[in-house]
């Protein structure tokens, strides 16, 4: 059953835009009130007239996030329509993904393989919280799973193409489902279009397992070949040498062709790969951007109500210069913009009023990162690879 809030009217305004994709765009947005920083979803409504599938997954979205609480899995802040847009408002961290995470590798192979663990079990912790409350994901990759800077905060993301377990197939095979997700990492018997539920996200998982070793999917991407390979080959991906037996034997548990013979996330938390994994040590993620070393808001994008000290040292830390933003996938549509909300007046540039859920103005949101929330395919709106 949904979960209701007691939500207040916020005013907030739009950052620096971070990205677009197939289903919309995503950017920072500043709580004028205390500072908070969060990640903005936004679906243009004049295109979504043209493209109905691009609003249908952030409405999805929406309607699940409201429904969970875990955490790991990235939390929902609010929602609201503004002029132009419709807008789903998430949990930020600017810590990347655990394929950024994969670089550690480089640096240690003892820490890699203590990050790996930990990153792994907190997506199973993700996966077992959504599964028992009904929910089957459909888009697990390693993209989809945000980290903090600190690699110890996990929260599988990006719920746009998720569905309820009464769903994921018609019992007697007679109907074909319409497959969800990302192509390379999609169990066989979702790309041959018969079933989609629980076990076809733990092959997921076992192919995200392999993206964070090597940085890279797990099968090659050779268009509709690799589909034909995943669909009806005996193949398997090639597991990395630098991979430890323990979490082989935990991928193979994943990579099972016969859905029925995978294990489930109960089964896999209690492998000794992830049973006994523990966060690496590091520094507490920010919650606001008076804790950043940088900001991504400008001297122009702040209101007249902050004040003091506050307005100070938001100044400060906007002059002293930006974070780099690029990651691999993302496509730069602007520097920048400033959506603000006046109440009781006419003039409104993109103006909105955010529904925020709990939000008590003493209290900083813990925040999330969303990072490359959009696939460069998928199935099920034909934009395959």
């Amino acid at each position: 059953m949904e979960k209701q809030s007691n939500s207040k009217k916020t005013a907030w305004i739009r950052g620096k835009f971070l990205g677009k994709g197939a289903f919309g765009t995503v950017s920072l947005g500043f709580n004028e009130s205390d500072g908070t920083v969060f990640a903005v979803k936004s679906v243009e409504l004049s295109t979504s007239t043209c493209f109905p599938s691009q609003l249908e997954c952030l409405e999805n979205e929406i309607r699940i996030l409201r429904s969970l609480s875990s955490p790991y899995v990235v939390g929902y802040l609010g929602d609201d329509v503004t002029t132009s847009y419709r807008n789903l408002h998430v949990e930020y961290m600017p810590g990347g993904t655990v394929v950024d995470a994969a670089v550690v590798k480089q640096r240690s192979a003892d820490l890699h393989e203590r990050v790996l663990r930990w990153h792994t079990r907190c997506l199973l912790l993700a996966l077992k919280y959504v599964h028992d409350q009904g929910i089957v994901h459909c888009d697990v990759k390693g993209k989809n799973v945000l980290v903090g800077p600190d690699f110890t905060s996990v929260k599988l993301a990006d719920f746009g193409s998720a569905i309820v377990k009464e769903c994921a197939a018609d019992k007697d095979h007679s109907t074909m489902i319409t497959p969800r997700g990302s192509p390379l990492w999609m169990a066989p018997e979702v790309i041959r279009g018969e079933y989609q539920g629980p076990e076809s996200d733990v092959w997921s998982l076992g192919c995200t397992v392999i993206e964070m070793v090597t940085g890279k999917p797990a099968w090659e991407d050779q268009g509709f070949n690799s589909l034909a390979r995943i669909a009806n080959s005996e193949e398997l991906p090639r597991l990395p040498a630098q991979l430890s037996e323990l979490g082989k034997d935990l991928v193979d548990k994943c990579l099972r062709r016969d859905r029925k013979q995978r294990w489930s996330c109960d089964q896999l938390l209690q492998h000794p790969f992830v049973r006994s994994a523990s966060a690496p040590i590091g520094e507490p993620s920010p919650r606001c951007v008076l804790d950043f070393n940088s900001s991504e808001f400008k001297d122009n994008e702040n209101t007249g109500n902050l004040e003091g000290s506050v307005r100070e040292r938001i100044g400060k830390l906007a002059r002293e210069g930006g974070a780099f933003w690029e990651s691999d996938g993302w496509v730069a549509v602007r520097t920048y913009g400033r959506e603000t909300h006046q109440e009781g007046t006419k003039e409104e540039t993109e103006c909105t009023v955010l529904q925020l859920r709990g939000h008590e103005k003493d209290k900083m949101v813990e925040c999330l990162e969303l990072s490359e929330w959009v696939t460069k395919g998928r199935v099920e709106n034909l934009h395959l690879l």
